[in-house]
């Protein structure tokens, strides 16, 4: 059965009702189809900006865990390995197109339902180019330090499906400076959406950075059909908020003597910069501390390092798993404090 709504905003009090009405809908979504939701450009804007789609109840979805297929590109950095939760979600359809691409949360939707991040960490880009019926939309970046991730996805513009096991080739991100990176790609939404997200460790600050996404084609998984681009969008990376503060912090472990100076905290994890003081300054240091995050009610949740890689001034440790090298995304903890061997540091 179809559903039609016409919806109306009067003041605070038909706010309330319109998003009732919507989270209700979305809650008792079970034989039937949105297939048409009426809503007027002011309608779309009050909607996208303040329903959470943590309040929307779709299907039963079953959570799987597998390893995420990564391509390596001019990395000079130490990756560990990562298990990445994937949620199969049963995701409706809404035919408003301003409306689906703020619901359409693609970091959960790649990540899982755990992908909590603060929305003023957020820096959206919404890039877009098209070629061969086909919007490639370069969405939205989230970061910590010198780190973070690029969303980017394609869509046909007749709604259709892509091909059962559909990949991009060559999905490739272009910067004025050096930045490593990974990429993964799934396909959602009943195949209906293609996902790249890029995994970033630049030398330098991430603000400000001129880049570009590229893609050549997007090819079934045996080869036989193709849709041609190429797709190209360029755009200014801004990060969004994230706390960031000073460190004067030794270590010395072994052969290995480290002076760290900077540590950042968003909702991706935490960043660690420093820089090697043994003379081995072009080496990057074997040894990880042990980094807990402290919340302002007392608990405490122990940090595994992803990754260790090179800055302009040293080296950077991203830590974002738990004990079984699944990601952390840190959104819903209010953090107040973070401990690096012992060692406290208040976060202001």
């Amino acid at each position: 059965m179809s559903i039609g709504v016409k919806l109306q905003i009067d003041g605070e009090r038909g706010w309330m009702q319109v998003k009732r009405r919507i989270v209700d809908i979305m809650a008792n979504i079970d034989n039937q189809e949105l297939d048409n939701l009426l809503l007027t450009e002011e309608e779309e804007r009050e909607l996208t900006q303040q329903i959470s789609m943590e309040r929307i109840k779709s299907r039963a979805m079953n959570r799987i865990q597998e390893e995420e297929t990564m391509v390596f590109k001019n990395r000079k950095v130490k990756k560990y390995k990562a298990s990445i939760v994937i949620a199969a979600a049963m995701i409706m359809i809404l035919s408003t197109t301003a409306f689906a691409s703020q619901y359409m949360d693609s970091l959960k939707q790649f990540f899982g339902q755990s992908a909590s991040i603060a929305e003023d960490e957020r820096s959206p880009i919404q890039g877009t180019d098209t070629a061969s019926g086909v919007t490639m939309n370069v969405e939205e970046g989230v970061y910590v330090g010198n780190s973070g991730y690029l969303v980017v996805s394609f869509m046909k513009e007749d709604g259709m499906p892509f091909p059962e096991g559909a990949s991009i080739p060559l999905l490739e991100l272009k910067t004025e400076q050096s930045v490593n990176y990974m990429v993964g790609q799934q396909l959602l939404d009943d195949n209906k959406k293609l996902v790249g997200v890029f995994e970033m460790d630049a030398m330098n600050d991430l603000e400000g950075l001129k880049a570009r996404i590229t893609a050549d084609r997007i090819m079934s998984a045996d080869n036989a059909q193709a849709v041609e681009g190429p797709w190209n969008v360029q755009f200014t990376i801004s990060p969004g908020k994230q706390r960031e503060q000073s460190l004067n912090l030794a270590i010395d472990e072994g052969k290995e003597a480290l002076s760290l100076h900077t540590i950042s905290v968003s909702s991706i994890g935490v960043a660690i910069e420093g820089k090697r003081t043994d003379g081995e300054l072009d080496k990057l240091p074997d040894y990880t501390p042990e980094v807990k995050v402290i919340a302002a009610d007392g608990s405490e949740l122990k940090l595994h390092a992803s990754s260790t890689s090179t800055t302009k001034s040293g080296f950077q440790w991203l830590y974002n798993l738990d004990s079984k090298n699944n990601l952390v995304f840190l959104g819903d903890m209010d953090i107040k404090s973070v401990s690096i061997d012992g060692n406290v540091t208040e976060l202001k």
